[in-house]
C-alpha cells in the first residue's frame, strides 16, 4: 500500500475516519507493523490544531447568535484552517477578552465549549456551505473585502462568504 502522506492531508476528515478503520482491521487481522505506523501518521493528520481558547473567541464573536450561530462561525474556522488559512478569529486579539467572557453568562461558556467540541473533535456537519468569511453586514455594512466573494448563508446576524468558484 503506498500512500503518500502529502495526498492525505488534503482528504476530506470523513474519508481519514474510514481509513483509520480499515487499517485498525488490517492491524487486527494481520499484526502489521506499518499499517500500525500508517495508522499513526493519519490520526496525527487528522486531528485540528485550534487554540485552548478559542472557545472565549467564539464567544466574543457571537455571543448573541446562541448554539446554531456560535456553531457557524466556528464552522468558519474550520474551513479557513483546512484551506491553510490563518485562523482569523479577531476577537481572540481583544486586550478586553477576558474580561468581556467574564460577563458573559455561564450557560454560553458551556454553549462555547459544546461547539469547539462539536466543530474541532466531533467533525460535524458545516452548515455555512464552505465559508472562509463571515461579518455582521447590518451593524458594520458591506466589508469591502466580500465584493468579489459569493455568499454562502445567512445565520442569524452573520452573512456568510467563500471565493468564488
Amino acid at each position: 500500500m503506498n500512500i503518500s502522506l502529502i495526498y492525505l492531508k488534503k482528504l476530506n476528515p470523513y474519508y481519514i475516519k474510514r481509513l483509520r478503520a480499515q487499517i485498525i482491521a488490517a492491524v487486527i487481522t494481520f499484526g502489521c507493523m506499518v499499517a500500525a505506523l500508517l495508522l499513526m501518521a493519519i490520526c496525527a493528520l487528522g486531528e485540528i490544531n485550534y487554540p485552548d481558547n478559542l472557545w472565549k473567541g467564539i464567544l466574543g464573536e457571537a455571543v448573541g447568535e446562541g448554539y446554531r450561530g456560535m456553531y457557524a462561525v466556528a464552522c468558519v474556522y474550520r474551513n479557513r484552517i483546512h484551506q491553510g488559512m490563518p485562523l482569523g478569529c479577531v476577537a481572540l486579539g481583544r486586550k478586553d477578552l477576558d474580561k468581556f467572557v467574564g460577563k458573559c453568562l455561564p450557560f454560553h461558556h458551556l454553549i462555547a465549549k459544546k461547539v469547539v467540541r462539536d466543530v474541532f473533535e466531533n467533525n460535524a456537519k458545516d452548515i455555512t456551505g464552505g465559508a472562509t468569511h463571515y461579518d455582521n453586514v447590518e451593524a458594520f455594512g458591506m466589508p469591502s473585502w466580500a465584493k468579489n466573494m459569493q455568499v454562502t448563508c445567512r445565520i442569524g446576524r452573520h452573512t456568510f462568504w467563500k471565493e468564488r468558484g
